[in-house]
């Protein structure tokens, strides 16, 4: 009985999406329909700027942080993450917010913050260099879920429920991202084609 609670808890906790409040409360106006139409910490970076943002991921790591202190208290291993899983699924699919929220990234770090807090710093210097390399913030958020991954997977054990959890927390947040990888592939391709064309007698 104690699973099935901590995953509702987790899912109904992660529906609280702290941008769209924040954004509510500061202009009356929805993250969701401006700029990226993302809910999340760096779309609240462009609308409101860095002290707006950090509010948000503060509060966005701390509730994950906090969650993943007391599965890790009171389940087992391979049964934590699947809690974590149900953390993301309330961020993007809230149901205080007609089901449409954020991609994940700030409620990964936060949950991985307590078991694997190695690797949660790690996994911050990988998103620079993702982004210094790609100059996208997508590429630097899926080279921090990478590492965020395999921190995790060292405390799950190899399980079949472990394992199977960290795959789908790495899998949902890639399925989130889906459209910036479509964008960021066809920038490429548009590239390649560009200095092709550029190349030819």
């Amino acid at each position: 009985m104690m699973f099935p609670a901590f995953c509702l808890i987790a899912y109904a906790l992660g529906s609280i999406n702290a941008s769209i409040l924040v954004l509510k409360l500061k202009t009356e106006q929805d993250p969701r329909t401006m700029y990226s139409k993302n809910a999340g910490t760096t779309n609240v970076y462009r609308i409101l700027g860095r002290k707006w943002a950090g509010l948000v991921l503060i509060i966005d790591v701390g509730k994950a942080f906090l969650m993943s202190a007391a599965a890790y208290r009171f389940l087992p291993g391979p049964a934590q993450i699947w809690v974590g899983f149900f953390l993301l699924l309330g961020n993007r699919f809230p149901c205080f917010h007609g089901f449409k929220g954020g991609k994940g990234v700030a409620h990964f770090i936060g949950f991985s913050l307590f078991p694997a807090p190695l690797f949660t710093v790690l996994s911050l210097a990988g998103w620079c260099i993702g982004y210094l390399f790609f100059r996208h913030s997508f590429a630097g958020s899926m080279v921090l879920a990478a590492i965020l991954g395999m921190g995790i997977a060292r405390t799950t054990g190899t399980g079949v429920m472990g394992i199977s959890g960290v795959i789908a927390c790495m899998g949902f947040i890639l399925l989130n991202h889906k459209n910036n990888l479509v964008a960021l592939m066809s920038k490429n391709q548009d590239k390649a084609v560009s200095n092709k064309a550029g190349d030819a007698p």
